[in-house]
């Protein structure tokens, strides 16, 4: 696992978006059936409350369904909750990470200038350094 510590924080906030990602793409999922449900439900309000004889004769069918859709409505709404909680606390610590991607990364360009400079400051000192030297 050679690499620095900016390269594998930076690796490791891109894991970290892809699951945020995952988790928005539940959450819209969630989204979509309870949307989905909530729709149904106004269909069967309209059909409840439709003078057709069909309807009529269906109505006690409509409500079991409408009761099944409004427990899976609750269901979906606590879902969402935590989904949501769950996509902040995701989104959260990326951006923690890429904080500290960023500053490992500006950590190491420093140190690297600093070695540099270091280096440019031996080799300019080494050879006055020497001359001087008694023998």
């Amino acid at each position: 696992m050679a690499g620095s510590r900016a390269q594998k924080l930076a690796r490791l906030m891109r894991v970290q978006r892809q699951i945020e990602r995952m988790t928005e793409t539940e959450l819209s999922h969630i989204l979509r059936e309870q949307a989905a449900a909530d729709a149904t439900q106004d269909a069967l309000v309209d059909a409840i409350g439709s003078f057709d004889p069909i309807h009529a004769a269906m109505s006690h069918q409509y409500a079991l369904r409408f009761q099944r859709l409004s427990a899976r409505t609750q269901q979906l709404s606590g879902m969402k909750a935590v989904q949501e909680k769950r996509v902040l606390v995701e989104k959260t610590k990326a951006d923690r990470l890429a904080q500290q991607a960023e500053e490992a990364a500006g950590d190491e360009e420093r140190l690297a200038a600093d070695e540099t400079l270091l280096d440019l400051l031996e080799a300019s000192l080494g050879p006055q350094a020497d001359s001087t030297r008694p023998a």
